[in-house]
């Protein structure tokens, strides 16, 4: 069975969307039934600039460190396919699928497509979405989800949202759900990566793109009350880098006397990431709306507890691992973070109970269920 994954979130920042192009790429490939190829859109700015040397610099290597057995890889170094489509690239090569892995597609002359979809915050929350996010979004989103085959959906609530707002039929949709890359383990010795990032002793973490839909000022109002109504000394450590709309949540963190509280290191890289959960007392995600969570599902295979909102996918990921709050209940966010950080038998009790839920998601899952995603897809002849 020939695959051809939509590599192109690789050729941007590293995201949650690039993450699991690479992890299920890698997965997936080590099926021997399975013949595994990247095709990208278009080139990024710093990689026409430099043409090859960029690619082979930043992907060939980085892929060959991954044990990524892709058989195209020494192909993409060529500038005649560096810029064909990968539609175009699908179709020329008689692929048997082509996967978009990120929202949308374009349909190819040959073969079956599939596309996943990881949210539908720009239809559920329009206000916390960018003008251009929303602008192609709109356009091409539910024009891929009626002409793609099948459709995968990282989450129950992401199906939910996808049969109900795009008016897909409910057995087009498969969820498949996504994990944490094996990296992400508890780091004993993190005091340098502590240090390089000029961490405090205790934290409470936070990570994720800082915007409006993460609920950045409810989980600072919930934090202010901690410190006022139980004395906490906890610093509030948010890593992620600025997203849309990120001055106001800056803003009130001045106007509120919080700057010597609240630590935001902007991007970080993944390799310093575990040493960063592994850190912190507890980690929280007061989202409104996420189609996955994929930094609870880190943070739980670094032992470390949890606390959610009870919307979304959230709970679908925590289980009953963590602590489900309501997002806007600020008092209850309040008590609930102060339970854990001082507690040290509710923290063990929630860190075990994390380590236990998290091995329930491996990339090893993710890619044979999509695998039968492609089979059901073909049919049985395949």
């Amino acid at each position: 069975m020939k695959i051809f994954l939509d590599a192109q979130p690789l050729l941007g920042p590293r995201s949650g969307i690039a993450r699991y192009v690479e992890c299920l790429g890698k997965q997936l490939s080590y099926d021997p039934e399975l013949r595994v190829h990247l095709a990208f859109n278009r080139i990024a700015k710093s990689v026409r600039e430099n043409h090859v040397l960029t690619l082979e610099r930043d992907f060939q290597l980085q892929l060959r460190n991954n044990v990524y057995p892709y058989k195209v890889i020494r192909r993409l170094c060529k500038p005649n396919l560096l810029y064909h489509i990968p539609y175009d690239i699908a179709a020329s090569n008689n692929a048997d699928i082509f996967h978009g892995t990120n929202f949308t597609f374009t349909p190819i002359r040959k073969g079956k497509s599939i596309i996943t979809i990881h949210d539908l915050a720009y239809m559920r929350y329009p206000e916390s979405t960018s003008e251009l996010i929303l602008k192609h979004h709109s356009k091409w989103v539910p024009y891929s989800a009626q002409q793609s085959d099948r459709i995968i959906a990282d989450s129950q609530q992401t199906k939910r949202d996808i049969v109900e707002l795009l008016h897909v039929p409910e057995d087009k949709v498969d969820v498949v759900y996504l994990a944490a890359d094996e990296q992400f383990q508890y780091i004993a010795d993190r005091a340098p990566i502590l240090t390089k990032y000029n961490l405090p002793e205790q934290y409470i973490l936070f990570v994720g793109t800082v915007e409006p839909r993460k609920n950045l000022v409810g989980l600072l109002k919930s934090f202010l009350l901690l410190k006022k109504e139980y004395g906490s000394l906890h610093k509030l450590v948010i890593v992620g880098a600025k997203g849309w709309k990120f001055t106001p949540i800056f803003d009130w963190v001045k106007e509120n006397d919080l700057t010597h509280d609240v630590v935001f290191t902007g991007f970080i890289d993944d390799e310093d990431l575990p040493a960063i959960y592994s850190g912190a007392t507890v980690v929280v995600m007061p989202s409104i709306y996420e189609g996955f969570g994929l930094p609870l599902l880190e943070a739980m295979q670094c032992g470390t507890p949890v606390i959610g909102s009870n919307v979304s996918s959230i709970p679908e990921i925590i289980g009953d691992s963590g602590l489900l709050i309501p997002p806007n209940d600020h008092s209850a966010w309040a008590n609930a973070m102060h339970n854990v950080i001082s507690d040290l038998s509710l923290r063990t009790h929630y860190s075990e109970m994390a380590l236990l839920r998290a091995s329930q998601f491996t990339w090893q899952n993710t890619a044979a269920e999509t695998k039968k995603v492609y089979e059901k897809t073909l049919g049985s002849s395949h």
